[in-house]
């Protein structure tokens, strides 16, 4: 195929242009069936293809003006050779508008480049009669274009005409069939026109895992950038960001404001102009894997392995620890410009943001796109650049409007024009965008001024999407549109086709239509149809689902569902969620207590989302006695002594995580003692309860008995691993620390350089964020036994190393220089000290911004130190009020750090002279502080003792 070629760009996909000629007045059925129904499923199919589609339907496209003035055939021609090959005409009971032999005094040139046409007009052809001759007759069409006849009664007037019309396409050999109502003609085109593009797009070959990540990304960003119009101000911003070595950029703003397709214009337009970095942009929700924090970073290390041919295999688990050493893969002298958009729509706890490194190296330039939010409030705890983005103006909407409507040949009058730019609801790019597309399927021009002024009539989104929601009921049915719509609502995180098929319980086809025709109010995030934006979401709920009877009812509707399916990932994500929802607490324990619908979220990789649910599920039962009973109930159905075995161990090790070490503790054990009966002595998997079995003694205090079972784990993987396995080395570094609280130092020193020289080996001598961690710890070692010297030196060997990897913001970094800070303090090396302080501080406000927990501790510590060591009582009591001006705004009132750092200051203002001063904060506090941890803490004893040795003086 000549005409339609692909484009190699970033940004621009393939476009199927197809032009659609048929008289303006009857017809009017057949067109809306296409345009509401068949062209979406078309262009989905297109864009799975990696094709734009565009029909071009020109029934109120051509204005007044444009008619009087002879210029509607000039654009009619032009069309069709934009959309050439293709070309698909509908001939029903009327022949059509003759144009009048005087077009050529309004277009002189109209016959000199069209010279076929002036027999045409001279003869009293038709405009649709001349479009079939350009389009399909004349150059004889016969492969890409076919031709519609409806079956009815005609005129004899028209009659005649339309005879002499169908014989000259016969003759010309292009394709013609017959259909008797919109539903045959919808089936017929679907059919036709789906063959040629199988035909002259035939499906590539089998696509790399990274191109497969990545295309459902660049295809959503197409979308997004359709008929955008550029803000130089934003691509100057960018451009200076992606130059420059600054921290990440965070562009935010309301729901609605075009942050995606900004988002989307901004990569585009780089790499179209530039060509000296590395894009990779994530777009939340644009397929089905791509929702979740797990889904962002495994799309980017896949990105980065096949960019740099990187050998390491990605992690198949714990990715979150692992994505900071990826990012840090980027050679040097390269540029990675990484774009996450819509953070603000994760599932789960992904939108808390903890998951994304607070340190990013200076050669990815990170930019994140968020509504004001969740993600919003936790980013700018850390010290990064942010950008709102502004509302249209009059102009930019006038453009958007002209360009948006131009696509597919339609245009507004001036005066209508003018009522967009002036219309200040319109400076929302989602109200402008919802506006034009609703306009663009309106079918009769006549009524357009109406149906535009009906539209703007709504004072904001939530009233625009009423009405187009009524709309949708006038096309498609109130049932179909409230039962589709409210089970989507009451989802979690969507519902795929073949859910929404047994909840609803409506025809297939009816639903194929449905969501295809709704893809710019839609998105599809993890195989699940949900809403693109929040607005409609409120709308359908204000709508549909006015009550809490009604929400109830709907949730329990879902929940019933996904309760009669088999045990899946999607019954264990909605049904827990759906009987929350309907507050059915005895149906939600019965579900979190059937011990195989729950056995994958009590994996490692899974945990975080056990924990949320239990944390809702200890609100209203004991959650050790209910598990104690639903394990031991399992037990007796359950016959595989192995399956039973690992259960115990895993359902143990979930208890640990929630804090509940008795029940934990009696898990392990007897997941132990049935491990001992099935297993060999020396199994990997004893050797996982045992390192298991040990954490949870740790926890509960019994470092005697965690030191026995680490060593028992130790002794089985190297046994059977090695002593280089990173296993064994973490086994090595637990029994350090359970060394070093049971005060056996030299001990601990040991076992703490075994597990370093274990990582060294298992990594070849390379950096590893586990050596240099431990580096940590052993420089604690020798700070208790007072080898000071050789604290420091393990202390900067740590630094050095997470340095080495990630660079020096690298937040890893701030534990071993406060601790080098400490070592100095207790060499009263006060200077020294008071210089790691500051710069523990200094490197804690890069990464954290200047309010975190963190910050305010290290300007406690550099109080102390100025107030009890240095005597510079001044520089103590300012970094006092500091640290507590800082835990004021990030705690509730009276939290016990508030409290301490308030009774230190007066301990402080005491030493500084300033006595009444110091004793009021200190009578003040001292009781609050007690209350909270009571008398026999050591802190209340210490700041007691305190400030009694310092009333004596």
């Amino acid at each position: 195929m000549a005409e339609n070629k692909p484009h190699d760009s970033h940004d621009k996909a393939p476009e199927v242009r197809l032009f659609i000629p048929s008289t303006f007045i009857d017809l009017q059925p057949e067109r809306e069936q296409l345009i509401k129904k068949i062209f979406p499923q078309i262009r989905a199919l297109c864009r799975e293809r990696g094709l734009d589609f565009t029909e071009i339907d020109l029934r109120w496209g051509i204005t007044d003006e444009e008619a009087r003035t002879g210029k509607i055939i000039r654009i009619c021609l032009e069309e069709i050779d934009r959309c050439r090959p293709y070309f698909l005409g509908i001939i029903g009971s009327r022949y059509g508008w003759i144009p009048s032999t005087d077009v050529a005094e309004h277009d002189p040139k109209l016959f000199e480049e069209y010279p076929w046409l002036r027999p045409h007009i001279e003869s009293g052809k038709s405009i649709t009669d001349i479009e079939f001759s350009y389009g399909a007759i004349l150059k004889k069409n016969i492969h890409s274009a076919v031709i519609y006849e409806q079956v009815v009664t005609r005129s004899d007037s028209d009659s005649g005409a339309i005879d002499h019309l169908r014989s000259r396409i016969e003759d010309a050999g292009v394709p013609q069939k017959i259909f008797r109502n919109p539903q045959e003609l919808g089936e017929h085109v679907l059919a036709d026109l789906w063959a040629m593009i199988e035909r002259d797009w035939p499906a590539k070959r089998e696509p790399t895992e990274a191109e497969r990540e990545r295309s459902p990304h660049e295809a959503f960003a197409r979308n997004r950038t359709h008929s955008y119009i550029a803000n130089p101000e934003y691509e100057e911003r960018f451009s200076e960001f992606v130059n420059s070595a600054d921290a990440p950029l965070v562009l935010w703003g309301k729901s609605g404001f075009g942050k995606s397709a900004l988002m989307a214009h901004l990569s585009s337009h780089y790499h179209t102009h530039h060509h000296d970095a590395f894009i990779i942009r994530h777009f939340v929700g644009a397929s089905s894997g791509a929702s979740s924090m797990d889904d962002v970073m495994r799309h980017i290390m896949l990105e980065i392995k096949e960019r740099y041919s990187i050998e390491d295999e990605l992690p198949k688990s714990d990715l979150q620890s692992e994505f900071p050493q990826w990012l840090a893969k980027i050679p040097e002298g390269e540029k990675l410009i990484l774009m996450i958009d819509a953070v603000n729509q994760l599932s789960g706890i992904g939108n808390e943001m903890h998951w994304l490194p607070e340190f990013i190296p200076s050669n990815v330039r990170l930019i994140i796109s968020t509504t004001p939010e969740l993600p919003l409030e936790q980013l700018r705890k850390r010290n990064w650049h942010f950008l709102e983005i502004q509302p249209l103006s009059p102009t930019q909407r006038k453009r958007i409007t002209h360009e948006y409507l131009a696509h597919y040949h339609k245009h507004l009058s001036d005066e209508q024009l003018e009522i967009i730019g002036h219309e200040e609801k319109l400076d929302s790019p989602l109200f402008l965008r919802t506006l034009l597309e609703e306009l663009r399927i309106f079918g009769y021009h006549v009524e357009l001024g109406d149906h535009l002024a009906d539209y703007l009539r709504s004072a904001d989104e939530a009233e625009l999407f009423q009405k187009v929601l009524a709309r949708m009921e006038r096309d498609y049915g109130t049932d179909t549109v409230q039962t589709i719509m409210t089970a989507i609502w009451a989802s979690r995180f969507g519902l795929s086709e073949t859910e929404l098929l047994g909840i609803t319980q409506i025809s297939r086809f009816a639903l194929s239509e449905f969501l295809i025709a709704l893809e710019f109010h839609l998105m599809r995030r993890a195989g699940q149809f949900t809403f693109f934006h929040n607005y409609l979401r409120e709308a359908v709920e204000r709508r549909y689902v006015s009550d809490d009877i009604q929400k109830k009812s709907l949730h329990q509707k879902l929940a019933n569902y996904f309760a009669n399916e088999d045990y899946s990932e999607r019954r264990l994500i909605e049904e827990p969620y759906q009987w929350e929802s309907a507050q059915d607490w005895e149906r939600y324990k019965s579900c979190l207590c059937d011990i195989e619908f729950i056995t994958p979220l009590i994996h490692d990789d899974r945990r975080h989302e056990l924990l949320a649910l239990w944390k809702v599920y200890r609100e209203h039962f004991d959650l050790s006695q209910t598990y104690h009973d639903a394990i031991t109930e399992y037990e007796k159905t359950c016959t595989d002594e192995k399956k039973l075995a690992n259960l115990y161990c895993l359902l143990g090790s979930a208890l640990v995580s929630a804090s509940l070490y008795d029940e934990a503790g009696k898990m392990l054990e007897t997941s132990l003692q049935m491990a001992t009966k099935v297993f060999d002595a020396d199994d990997l998997f004893i050797a996982e309860v045992s390192d298991q079995l040990a954490t949870c003694y740790y926890y509960r205090g019994k470092y005697a008995e965690a030191e026995e079972y680490y060593r028992k784990a130790i002794s089985i993987r190297t046994k059977i691993l090695g002593e280089n396995d990173p296993l064994t080395a973490k086994s090595l570094n637990n029994l350090g620390i359970i060394f070093y609280s049971l005060g056996k130092y030299s001990e601990s020193g040991q076992a703490y350089e075994k597990a370093i020289a274990s990582y060294r080996n298992h990594y070849g001598g390379k950096d590893h964020a586990e050596i240099a961690s431990i580096l940590n710890n052993l420089g604690t070692v020798f700070y208790v036994e007072k080898k000071y010297e050789d604290a420091i030196d393990a202390y900067e060997k740590s630094i050095e190393m997470y340095e080495r990897l990630y660079g020096k913001n690298y937040p890893g970094r701030l534990s071993p220089i406060g601790n080098i800070a400490l070592s100095y303090q207790s060499k009263k090396e006060y200077t020294n000290a008071e210089k790691k302080y500051t710069e523990a501080i200094v490197l804690s406000q890069s990464i954290y911004g200047d309010k975190h927990r963190d910050i305010a501790v290290r300007f406690s510590n550099l109080a102390v130190l100025h107030s009890r060591f240095m005597g510079k009582h001044d520089e103590a009591l300012t970094a006092y009020k500091e640290a507590i001006t800082i835990f004021e705004s990030l705690l509730e009132e009276n939290h016990i750090d508030t409290v301490s750092t308030y009774i230190n200051f007066a301990l402080a203002q005491i030493r500084a002279g300033n006595w009444e001063t110091g004793e009021s904060i200190y009578k003040t506090y001292e009781p609050l502080e007690k209350s909270i941890l009571g008398e026999s803490h050591s802190r209340v004893i210490t700041h007691r003792d305190t400030f009694n040795e310092l009333q004596k003086k």
